[in-house]
This record gives C-alpha cells, structure tokens and sequence, in this order.
C-alpha cells in the first residue's frame, strides 16, 4: 500500500507539471463517482431545483446575514407536496438549498447556532425534503454553498478553520441522509464571490464528499466550463449563460419558473414561464447532454403555491424524453471550430473576441477605446439555422444594441435592445446563415460581452 501511495503521488507531481488547457477546451470528466455516476446523471434529464431558506421569509434574494432564526416559520410546510407536484411534472430528481449564502442550515447542524434548531417551530427541512422526494421515486441533491457571510468564509479570508468548517458541514449532510445523487456547490471560484479555487483547491472538497459517498456528483456552480473544478457543468441560465448549439459536455441549466430564485410575495398571481419555452428548451437541453434542473421556489408558508402546482402539471403532460444515452460523447470545446472577429479589441489577450464563444462568464471580449460602434461577428463556417439569442455584458454599459444575420449579402436585423445588462434573451423566425454579429449602437465606456450565443429550440 505505501508503493501504491507513493506512485501515486508522483503522478500527480506529473500531472501538475503538464501544461495546462485553455479555458475553452473541457478537460474529461473527473473520475472522482466515476464516468458512469455522470451518465446516469444524465439520463435523469429533468429536475426541479429547490430555493427555500431565510431568504423566502424577507423578500431577500441574497438575504442579512443575522436574521433572527425564528423568523424562519414556515406554518404548514409539506415537502411532500412539493414531491408530488415535481412528480406530476416528470422530474427525475431535485436539489434542495440545504445552505445559500447568507450561512442560515436548513438541517439542525451541530456546526452553528444558525440554523432551522433555533427557528420556531424547530423542524429539519432537509430531511422532510429527501423523505419526501424519495417517497416519490425521485432522486435527492443538495446545494450548499461555500461562501458564507454569517461565517465571513469568503474571498481572502480563508483559513484551515473555516475548511473544516465546511467539511464538517458536508459530513452531516452526506452521512445522515442517506443516499445524495449530487452537491451543486455555489460561492466557490465563482464569479460573483466566495474562495476561488487557490484558496480552496477543487480536490479539498470534492475528495472530502467522495471519501463519504462516492457517487455523490460535485457540480460547481462557478460559471465556468472547466472540468478539473466540476463532474458536471452548471451553466447559468438567468445570467447569459446557455447550453452551445454544439454542446457535448456533461452539464446542466438552471432556469426558473417564477421570476427569480427565492419566493416573493406576489409570486401566487405572477406570470409564470409558459409550459410551452420549459418543453422547448428541455428538449433542446436533452439532445445536447444537458439536464434541465427549473427552480420551483416554495412560499413563506413552506408550500409551492397553486400556480405553480398547475403550471408543473401542465408541463408533466406534454413531457418526454430522448433515449437513454448509453455512453457519454466525445467531449470538444463549446462552438468547436466556429471564430469570432470585432471590430476592435482592447488590448491583451484577457479581452480576445473568441471569449463570447467560449460559454465562461469569466472570459469577455471588450473593444478598443475609441470604437463608437464596435461590433463583434461570429463565423460558423457553414450555414446554419438559429432562432434565438442569449448574450451578456458585465458591468452594465450598453445602452442600445443590435443582433444581426447576413442573409444574400445583407446584414438582417433579428433582435434589438436597448440596456443588456448581464441577461439578454430574444426569439425570432429561423434564420440560416454562416455569419452573425452583435453592433452596439450606443454605450458608456467600452463594453464588455461575456456570451453570444445562438440556438435553434
């Protein structure tokens, strides 16, 4: 055992020594379950992710920190109903917000005082949760997130204190539950706070959840499309994040059916994502490697409201699904062989056009100072057929824009807007061509676009 050990240290020194990959180019899937643990992951297709916590009890989506636990009182909660209407909709598994950023447990942790022990009633959510979930043949994950305001666990704050903090947290979560399909962890080398991956290295978690259960997916919620920091990529729906029209790597999208994450009051009589875009962008997801996890986000009382119930049950009704993939594809980078041109570029190589391609939030093309209309164009090589757009800037400086196809020599307008901001989605007729562009007409300081992407639901 100790030779066996010691090789296998000198290949990790190897393995370091390599040279690393581009962003744009996907490592194999880590085989930390293994490659069959994401397979069958994704063959589940379809999942309801699960907002809960103190954020639904102060219209927070990023809540105080030291909210008094006891205004966590959720009255009647039924985490069965909330099985039941997931069932009803075809969901094959759920993942619950076990922990967000605001530190408050949803389990009566032995870690902290803030957590549901201390709320009134006291209850332990996630075992309502996965109880119930099970009850109805669906599988149970958990979304914790590393960066933890209650605790200051954040970016250069970090200590070997705080490390086993989160392991401690994890094995509670992980050996008094029972069987958990997958942890999305958030706040962790992500894009908008938390440690970044040299502060906390991906093994120091992931091998922690592996040594406890080994076929427990870790699927880091940080927006980027590297495998060496997740097994399966989440890619960021509500922030101009989107599966690539080429996608092959394990993944999943996070949209919701309410207008945002966490439960508001209002949301009962709101509009809900039509039963008609959930089945066309699940089915777009589905072929392309991808799970569809739609966040369902209960109410104050700890029930889904009836709108929602409804509107799951309309969904479960027109559902399907491809066939089982029977072995994982050949991974490539997102829009493999497509090239971007701009007019402009800042300078470096941090501000490459070829960044809008790439599907990493991290990554953005940003034009020269000067250029009043900068424009970045994308090249496919070929024709081919799209029908909506999904781009981002970040920070906010667009203030009018265009979204265009060359069709018999001319440029065709197909979407406009006015702000991007980080989130900008738009529909049109199908439209086949080789090349299509993004101008901006007007903005303050030069833009800086993170995706550009085109599909075909």
């Amino acid at each position: 055992m100790k030779t066996t050990n010691n090789i296998l240290r000198l290949l990790a020194l190897a393995l370091v020594c390599l040279p690393l990959k581009s962003s744009a180019e996907p490592a194999s899937p880590p085989v930390g379950g293994s490659s069959k643990a994401v397979l069958d992951f994704i063959n589940l297709r379809y999942g309801m992710f699960i907002h809960f916590g103190m954020c639904t009890f102060h219209e927070e989506q990023w809540a105080y920190p030291f909210h008094d636990p006891k205004s966590f009182r959720p009255t009647e909660l039924d985490c069965g109903q909330w099985a039941r209407a997931a069932k009803s909709a075809g969901m094959k598994y759920a993942v619950l917000t076990t922990k967000h950023h605001d530190g408050f447990c949803l389990w009566p942790t032995d870690t902290t005082g803030y957590s549901v022990a201390k709320s009134e009633p006291a209850i332990d959510v996630v075992r309502q949760y996965v109880d119930a979930f099970r009850k109805e043949g669906i599988k149970v994950g958990f979304y914790y997130s590393v960066w933890d305001w209650n605790r200051k666990i954040e970016g250069g704050k970090m200590s070997d204190a705080k490390v086993q903090y989160m392991k401690d947290q994890l094995t509670e979560l992980l050996t008094q539950y029972g069987p958990v399909n997958c942890i999305v962890i958030d706040g962790w080398g992500s894009k908008w706070g938390g440690p970044d991956f040299k502060e906390l290295p991906y093994a120091t978690l992931a091998d922690h959840i592996h040594s406890l259960q080994p076929n427990c997916l870790v699927i880091n919620h940080s927006c980027r499309t590297d495998l060496d920091v997740t097994q399966v990529v989440h890619y960021e729906a509500t922030h101009g994040q989107h599966c690539v029209f080429d996608n092959t790597i394990p993944s999943q999208q996070g949209p919701t059916l309410q207008p945002a994450w966490f439960w508001n009051k209002g949301y009962e009589n709101a509009p809900l994502k039509p039963a008609s875009s959930v089945i066309k962008e699940m089915r777009y997801a589905n072929s392309r490697v991808c799970n569809y996890l739609l966040n369902c986000a209960p109410n104050n009382k700890g029930l889904m409201d009836d709108n929602v119930v409804r509107r799951l049950a309309e969904i479960g009704s027109m559902v399907s699904f491809p066939p089982p993939l029977e072995k994982l594809p050949k991974i490539k980078p997102p829009h493999d062989g497509v090239k971007a041109t701009a007019s402009s570029q800042a300078p470096g190589s941090d501000h490459d056009p070829a960044h809008v391609l790439d599907a990493n939030l991290y990554n953005r093309w940003m034009p020269a100072a000067g250029d009043k209309q900068p424009w970045v164009e994308i090249d496919f090589g070929r024709d081919q057929t799209f029908n909506a757009v999904v781009c981002g800037e970040s920070p906010p400086r667009i203030g009018a824009f265009r979204i265009e196809a060359l069709v018999d020599g001319e440029w065709l307008k197909l979407a406009e807007g006015k702000k991007m901001t980080f989130n900008f989605q738009a529909e049109f007729p199908d439209v086949t061509a080789r090349r299509f562009r993004m101008v901006m007409l007007e903005h303050q300081g030069e833009p800086r676009i993170a995706e550009l992407t085109f599909i075909r639901y």
